[in-house]
């Protein structure tokens, strides 16, 4: 009498199953991989504009500082596409109309489409 082994059956079904549910799993954690890349790189692309729009901020401020103190030559300071060396591309553009200062700072982060610009309108007046 020939007698069969009751695990010999069930094994013949389950052959194969172990390598496609490893490649399954090879092909979600690959996925999800990719994803966390494409988040990183947009965190880090957004870093560097905020750092850009930092300085500009910056580079604005200290003018109108500059122009509040010396609120007697105002006009002086009107100029119109001056060269900013902190920022890449970066070109400045000073406006007065009276006591209200207008100054832009414009940039083009490498890479970037378009240009970005920082816009700051203050309104001088002494003591």
């Amino acid at each position: 009498m020939i007698r069969r082994n009751p695990r010999h059956g069930s094994q013949a079904g389950q052959r194969g199953s172990t390598l496609t549910e490893v490649m399954v799993s090879v092909v979600l954690f690959s996925v999800g991989v990719i994803g966390l890349m494409r988040v990183l790189g947009t965190a880090v692309q957004d870093t560097g504009s905020l750092q850009y729009r930092a300085t500009a901020a910056t580079l604005a401020d200290t003018a109108i500082g500059q122009m509040w103190v010396d609120r007697g030559n105002l006009p002086a300071y009107v100029t119109a596409g001056t060269a900013v060396p902190e920022l890449p591309n970066g070109s400045r553009v000073v406006t007065v109309a009276g006591n209200i200062v207008t100054v832009a700072i414009s940039w083009q982060a490498p890479g970037a489409a378009a240009a970005s610009t920082h816009r700051v309108t203050a309104t001088i007046v002494g003591n």
